[in-house]
């Protein structure tokens, strides 16, 4: 269950009112666990749970590749599953509980999360460490994007978003080929969770995405910009504005960073020769 029902007081300008009944989205707690020991809680949209946990793991450096994956469960299957397969990527059955077991090789720093254990929906729980991390030429693609392609993703990361349609109250992100095909598609009430829904998605169905654009609705800050960067995606585009460190982290890294991408217009703030036409 993704939304609910709430009876409100609607009033207008000028003083009319009416009682009725409107969708919220909801908001509930994932517990991620990483070779036994609790790593985090994301407030979320329940949903995609593993592919949140999986996509969370990598774009935090927890693991390097969906291959260190030797266990994923969702509290409340009957069975683990053994490596990140196909079925990987299906649901625990309404009711079970909202875990995510991992059983890793390799496991990355784990310890800086122990001060940040809830990341609340709207806090991406920086990683203050990274901001001395050396990025420079992480991004090595040299793939190209047509800028046709690019001022059409905004409706299909919106046609994606059935939450949002019926709330107003969730970020999406998406994966898309230079083509502009869909790969991807999520959303969720944290605009970092709806990236790593996105990015967790593609590593359980083993696409790569060094060859792949992001699109997202939210504004493209520090911690955005470096999850995108550490999975090795060339591209990331939004309909809002990027952030100074954001930018500062992509011209770094090599990441193209494109903000305002409404279909009308864009704004290209780092990296543009990836952009064509």
């Amino acid at each position: 269950m993704d939304t609910v029902e709430w009876s409100i007081e609607r009033i207008f300008r000028g003083g009319g009112r009416e009682e009725l009944n409107d969708r919220v989205a909801v908001e509930s707690p994932l517990e991620i666990v990483v070779n036994g020991v609790p790593l985090v809680a994301l407030m979320r949209l329940p949903g995609q749970d593993r592919e949140l946990a999986v996509g969370f793991c990598l774009t935090e450096k927890v693991i390097s590749s969906v291959d260190d994956i030797r266990l994923l469960k969702h509290c409340g299957d009957d069975e683990g599953l053994s490596g990140p397969g196909p079925a990987a990527g299906g649901e625990a059955p309404e009711g079970a509980g909202s875990r995510v077991e991992l059983e890793v090789e390799r496991p990355g720093d784990t310890g800086r999360f122990a001060a940040t254990y809830l990341v609340r929906t709207g806090c991406g729980g920086a990683d203050l460490g990274a901001l001395q991390q050396d990025v420079k030429g992480a991004v090595a693609s040299r793939q190209r994007f047509p800028l046709e392609t690019l001022h059409g993703l905004g409706e299909k990361l919106a046609r994606g978003q059935e939450v949002f349609r019926a709330t107003g109250g969730t970020h999406g992100a998406a994966v898309f080929t230079a083509q502009g095909e869909e790969v991807a598609v999520r959303e969720d009430v944290g605009r970092h969770n709806a990236l790593d829904k996105a990015v967790g998605a593609c590593a359980l169905r083993r696409i790569p995405l060094q060859d792949k654009l992001l699109f997202i609705s939210g504004r493209v800050s520090y911690e955005m910009a470096l999850k995108a960067v550490r999975v090795g995606l060339p591209c990331l585009a939004s309909l809002a504005a990027p952030t100074d460190l954001g930018l500062r982290l992509a011209r770094e890294a090599g990441l193209t960073v494109v903000g305002f991408a409404d279909g009308r217009r864009c704004n290209v703030y780092t990296h543009g020769w990836r952009l064509e036409g």
